[in-house]
């Protein structure tokens, strides 16, 4: 066996292993998780954002994070949770314009009553793993950890605006993914259980395919009488007189 053969195997063993590594990175494991059995309520993008509530407050082009930020087309969405217990959506808008947090940003902070988006989506944000592929290609979206705040309500929120972004950029919801997936950091701690994904991250995805679902739902079909929808009274005019 010669040195140069061994040394040939060695270095395509390691092209090999770096590939496997990458594409583990790039395809998340499957979230087992149970599907709601709550029925299903048709919704359009444009109703479900008037659910959702979002404000958008830019950041500076000229600041630090925008100005170091390349162009995206988002494959994954990852989820955090803030760890600030005295600041909401707009308090953490107002930090990332100010230059308070450095290097950092991401697409959207929730909130129980909005949620504010402070970098567009077709840009790279600083939230997940210091330039790698979380930042490459993930829209950031942070929930508020505000003491006394309704969390139910922001979960609700941040679910729902991510099924929105999936319909729009038709990202898989196995691609919906805890900021723990890109580093082992435990967030978003909330939804997390001893510091990694397990029952109460199953329940929020649970919750995004929900959403995602009534996204895709149709209308139920309108019966229709004598060219009236049903329920519409045949007689035009009002009501004869002693009737309620």
């Amino acid at each position: 066996m010669s040195f140069k053969w061994l040394f040939n195997q060695l270095a395509l063993t390691g092209v090999a292993c770096v590939m496997v590594s990458c594409s583990d990175v790039m395809r998340p494991p499957a979230i087992s998780f149970k599907i709601a059995d709550t029925p299903v309520v048709p919704r359009s993008i444009p109703q479900m954002g008037s659910e959702v509530r979002v404000k958008q407050d830019f950041m500076s082009k000229s600041s630090r994070p925008r100005r170091k930020a390349s162009s995206m087309s988002p494959k994954f969405i990852t989820i955090h949770s803030t760890a600030n217990r005295s600041a909401d959506a707009l308090q953490h808008a107002r930090a990332l314009k100010n230059g308070a947090l450095g290097s950092l940003n991401w697409h959207f902070t929730a909130d129980e009553n909005l949620a504010v988006q402070h970098i567009p989506l077709n840009e790279t944000g600083r939230h997940a793993d210091k330039g790698g592929p979380g930042d490459r290609f993930s829209i950031g979206i942070e929930m508020c950890e505000v003491r006394g705040q309704n969390c139910p309500r922001v979960y609700a929120r941040a679910a729902k605006l991510t099924a929105i972004l999936m319909k729009r950029y038709n990202i898989p919801l196995r691609n919906v993914v805890p900021h723990y997936y890109w580093t082992g950091k435990n967030c978003p701690a909330p939804l997390l259980t001893n510091g990694r994904p397990g029952y109460k991250w199953s329940w929020f995805i649970s919750r995004v395919d929900y959403y995602r679902r009534c996204l895709d739902a149709k209308p139920a079909p309108v019966a229709v009488n004598n060219g009236r929808p049903a329920g519409t009274p045949s007689r035009i005019g009002p009501p004869p007189m002693g009737s309620l």
